[in-house]
Order: C-alpha cells, then sequence, then structure tokens
C-alpha cells in the first residue's frame, strides 16, 4: 500500500470513520432529524469524509442556491475599461468582480495573478472568500458554439435560443431549461428530441404536441398526461399506442377531426376551459407515484435506466448514486451532487462534469480537486478559483508536488479539527442572489430570512416599458388570429404575478404559426408554473391508493390525486 500523502489529516478521518455506526443527528439549519445509515456511511468511507451537519435536503437547498435557472439581469461589466452593461444571470447586487462572456473564457487575465499565501490556522472559508471577492466570475456561464444566443445560459450547442436555461444541439427554443436535441419550440422544461411543441414538460420524442406532460414518441397532440405512442389525442392521460381519441374517449377519425377543428384552441378562453377539464381528468385517474423506468433498487422520481441509486430525483443512466437530483446524466458513485453529467465519484458538488471531485462548483473537466469554483481542466487542486489547465495549487497559488501535499495535510487537518471540512460552501458564498437562485424556486423564503442569513436579495429591477403602452393581460386579443404586431408594443401586466412582460415579435410569429393563444403572465411566473407540475420535485410517503401500501409519491391523497404504485399501475393501467 502506497504511503499516504497527507498522513496527519487521514489519522483524523480515520478516528472519525472507524467509529461511525448509524445514527439520528439534528440538521444544523432546520433542525429537523435526519439519519446516517448504513449506505451513508459506505459513501463517507469511500470519500472520506466526516458526516454531513445538514439533512439532506438543506444541502440540496444549499448547492441549489449557487444556479440561476430563472432570471436575466443587466449588470456593469467589470472588465478594466470597459463601460457598458451586459446580460447576465449575476443579479446587480451581488458584490463578485463579474466578467463578460468573450472576456472570462479569453486568456486576457490571468487567475494566478490574485494568488495568495493561505494562513494554516486561521479558518479556510474566511480565507477563500477573500479570495472570491477579487477573481473574476463569470457574468454569463455558457458553453461553446451557441451563435445568437446571448440570452440563453449553461448550455452547450445551443442556436438561436432565447431565455433559455441549459441544454444541449438545439435549434430556436424560447422560454426553455434543460432542451436537448430539440427544434422550435417555447414554454417546456426538460425536454428531448422534441419539435414544433409548445408547454411540455418531461417529454421525449413528440412532434407539433401542446400541454403535454411526462409523455413519449406522440404526435399531434393538445393535452395529454403519460401517454406513449399516440397521435392525433386530446385531453387524454395514461393512454397507449391510440389515435383519434378525445377525453379518452375513442372517436372515429371524422369525428376527431370535426371536434378538434371546432374546439377553437386559437382563443384563450377555449384553452382555459380544456386546460381545467383535462386537470380533472388527470386527477380523476390514477397516476405513476413515481416516474420510474428501466431501473434496479431505486428511490425517487423521475428515474431512467438507472441501479442503486437511492434519494434521486431527475437522474439518467446512472449507477450507486445517493441523495442526489436534478438534472443528472451518467453519474458513477457520487453522493449530494446537482446539475452535473459524465462525472463518477463526486460528493457535495454542483456543476461539475469530471472525476473526484469534493465541495466544488462549476468545475469542469478535472480531478482531484476540492473547495473550487469554475475551474477547467485541472489537476489536484485546493481553494481555487478560475483556473484554467493548472495542478498543485491552492489559493491559485502553484507549488511543487511536495510543497503542494504537505500544505495539503495541514490545510485539511485544521479544518477538520475546526469542523470547517465537510461541507459544500454555504449560501453567501453563492454568485447569485438568493431569490434569483434555483433554490427559492424549490425552498421560498422570504427577504427578511435571507438577509438574515446573510444572503443576498435583488431587489425587483424594472423592464424596460419605454415607449409601451401598458393594458392587463386580460385585455390581449382572445384569439391569436386577431393579434397582430402592436401587441409588441404593450407592457403586458401578468395576471398572477403582477408584473410588465412584453412580447417579443419572434414570440408572437410562433404562436400564430402554431395556432397558440397570448401567454397572459411573465416568463418567470411560466417557469414557476411549469416547476409546479414536477412538484417541485418533492416526495411523500404515501399510500398506494389501490393498495394501500406506503410507497413514495410525488403527490399526495390529500390533495386529490389518486397515486398508484407501479405494481398497481401496470395491472390497471397498462
Amino acid at each position: 500500500m502506497p504511503a499516504s500523502k497527507t498522513p496527519k489529516f487521514d489519522a483524523l478521518i480515520d478516528k472519525i470513520l472507524d467509529d461511525l455506526v448509524q445514527h439520528e443527528r439534528v440538521c444544523a439549519d432546520c433542525g429537523k432529524e435526519f439519519k446516517i445509515e448504513a449506505e451513508d456511511i459506505t459513501f463517507l468511507k469511500m470519500f472520506r469524509v466526516p458526516p454531513p451537519k445538514l439533512c439532506p435536503q438543506c444541502r440540496q437547498r444549499r448547492r441549489l442556491s449557487f444556479v440561476n435557472y430563472s432570471n436575466i439581469y443587466k449588470r456593469k461589466c467589470d472588465v478594466p475599461g470597459h463601460s457598458e452593461t451586459m446580460i447576465s444571470q449575476t443579479a446587480p447586487v451581488m458584490p463578485w468582480v463579474t466578467y463578460d462572456h468573450d472576456t472570462y473564457y479569453s486568456d486576457s487575465w490571468d487567475p494566478f495573478s490574485y494568488g495568495m499565501d493561505i494562513k494554516t490556522g486561521e479558518p479556510f472559508l474566511g480565507q477563500f472568500l477573500e479570495l472570491l471577492r477579487v477573481v473574476p466570475q463569470p457574468g454569463v456561464r455558457r458553453g461553446s458554439e451557441s451563435p445568437n444566443s446571448d440570452y440563453s445560459f449553461y448550455g452547450k450547442h445551443m442556436k438561436d435560443c432565447y431565455y433559455v436555461f441549459g441544454g444541449r444541439r438545439s435549434e430556436d427554443i424560447m422560454y426553455g431549461s434543460a432542451i436537448y436535441d430539440s427544434r422550435h419550440i417555447v414554454d417546456s422544461y426538460f425536454v428531448r428530441n422534441v419539435e414544433l411543441s409548445y408547454d411540455n414538460v418531461s417529454t421525449n420524442n413528440c412532434h407539433k404536441c401542446k400541454h403535454a406532460y411526462f409523455s413519449s414518441d406522440c404526435i399531434d397532440c393538445d393535452f395529454i398526461y403519460d401517454c406513449r405512442n399516440c397521435q392525433n389525442c386530446f385531453g387524454c392521460v395514461n393512454l397507449r399506442n391510440k389515435n383519434y381519441c378525445w377525453y379518452n374517449e375513442q372517436l372515429s377519425k371524422e369525428e376527431f377531426e370535426k371536434r378538434k377543428k371546432e374546439s377553437g384552441l386559437s382563443r384563450r378562453s377555449s384553452s382555459i376551459k380544456y386546460s381545467k377539464e383535462f386537470w380533472k381528468l388527470v386527477k380523476n385517474n390514477p397516476v405513476r407515484a413515481s416516474r420510474v423506468f428501466q431501473s434496479e433498487n431505486v428511490s425517487g422520481n423521475d428515474i431512467k435506466r438507472c441501479r442503486d441509486c437511492r434519494d434521486v430525483f431527475q437522474i439518467e443512466d446512472s449507477e450507486n448514486v445517493r441523495h442526489s437530483g436534478f438534472v443528472l446524466v451518467f453519474v458513477k458513485d457520487s453522493m449530494d451532487m446537482s446539475l452535473s453529467g459524465h462525472v463518477e465519484r463526486i460528493y457535495d458538488s454542483q456543476n461539475v462534469g469530471t472525476t473526484d471531485v469534493k465541495f466544488s462548483f462549476g468545475v469542469k473537466g478535472s480531478s482531484e480537486c476540492e473547495y473550487s469554483m469554475n475551474l477547467n481542466d485541472c489537476q489536484n487542486c485546493f481553494g481555487c478559483i478560475g483556473l484554467r489547465s493548472a495542478s498543485y495549487s491552492i489559493f491559485n497559488k502553484k507549488y511543487s508536488p511536495e510543497e503542494y501535499w504537505k500544505k495539503l495535510d495541514d490545510i485539511k487537518s485544521d479544518m477538520l479539527e475546526r469542523g470547517e471540512y465537510g461541507e459544500f460552501f454555504s449560501m453567501p458564498f453563492s454568485p447569485m442572489a438568493y431569490n434569483s437562485s434555483l433554490a427559492h424556486i424549490l425552498y421560498p423564503m422570504s427577504e427578511e430570512e435571507a438577509k438574515k442569513r446573510g444572503l443576498y436579495w435583488q431587489e425587483e429591477t424594472d423592464v424596460d416599458t419605454k415607449g409601451l403602452n401598458a393594458t392587463k393581460a386580460d385585455e390581449l386579443p382572445d384569439d391569436i388570429a386577431n393579434a397582430n404586431a402592436d401587441v409588441c408594443k404593450l407592457a403586458v401586466i401578468g395576471e398572477v404575478s403582477g408584473k410588465p412582460f412584453r412580447i417579443t415579435q419572434r414570440e408572437l410569429e410562433f404562436y400564430k404559426r402554431e395556432n397558440v393563444p397570448l401567454p397572459t403572465d411573465t416568463p418567470y411566473q411560466r417557469i414557476l408554473d411549469r416547476f409546479a407540475i414536477l412538484n417541485n420535485f418533492q416526495t411523500f410517503s404515501e399510500k398506494c391508493f389501490s393498495c394501500g401500501k406506503t410507497i413514495d409519491s410525488s403527490y399526495r391523497i390529500s390533495e386529490g390525486w389518486k397515486p398508484y404504485c407501479e405494481e398497481c399501475f401496470r395491472e390497471e393501467v397498462l
């Protein structure tokens, strides 16, 4: 067995892990009890970290406070000599030095120029915060080759996209999140291979579908829920291999086409009426308590082709993952992570694409890194920010391998003894204001509470309504056929949010082409509505509506749903 490179730290962590047994502890944030189970201990020993101080849900909130999946701002560019404002995910209130996209990802600045000597014996996180205050942050987090997509973030190879957060290889997308291999869609979330569609949530391989949820391989359908391989269906739930169905009633081709023609879906009033009838039908039918497909030994929701994954959601093609969720693909041997793909051995990290990383954010193509942010192609870095193609670095200073391991042993030992080591960065370290983060959508917090916690809060910014006429949403043309370019000159007041928003010419063209009524609220409110359909990724201990056994469920019987366990759902529906 090779000699330890961090002998002092290894001796300390060995003592903690050797004595570690299953137990309950109180979350240091919410105050609720949570369990450290045998499977958790297996992971903790693999990663050589102490048990967490926060419960899984509070750990998730802490991570998700570092990502903005819903808000776009204008803020000053902090590049020396620049005076322009830029489109950014980073709220104006945030104090971090923030560079525009082209400058940040160029070689015009040197992250090593901000290097600091770490003071052993003093709290690590306080010193890291000093470094965080001076090293530039990216004003836009977006991958390569995304032409004409200045108002899009996180994704790669996204063309002609507007107000889009995350995705790959997609074109002509407006107001979407996590969009993959899709084209010509609006107001959708987590879709793959979808075209010419509107208001889709968790759909795959669908074409010309509107208001489609948890469905796949469907064509020319409106208002469908958990349908497979259907065509020309309207207001349908749990159907398989069907054609010409109306609210689950089989019709002839002629009768279906007659009803569809008379439906008046181009009118907002008609769409609202059909939507109410549709959701009533959804609640009157069995729903999968949790959507788990082609998976073995898993728990959670929205799981596809996984094995040995516990307490996970929205995860695909992964193995041996725990307490993780939100757009995860090809993950292995990892715990407490979000928004990542093609990774192995990751612990308590966010937005990573790499191996062997702990307590880090925005680390790509790197390995053996801890407590770092915004690294690319790095190895053996600790407490670093913004480095590229670097190794053996601490606080943005280079060391020889021998110096690095000696310093690292001292730092990690001191952190462990002080109780600092073993937790992801706290929320005040986030590059995002809390109310612009994904955490605020899933775990809402008042401004007063946020500020009491030392978090940043972005005051509402004014929408540019110069030269526009204000109008209420219900005063917009009911029928899209009656909407003309004049609606693009209006400041529309959202019917739920009460906030002004604009309808762009490009949107209007889509709505008219696809016969979709004008939206009645802000893009942000529409994002909230889509997350509500996913029940904000929550699961509850519930009883199967059919057999009565205890199950994990995204739906509550007390709220009018009929959640079925997988066995009962298959027996009654499939």
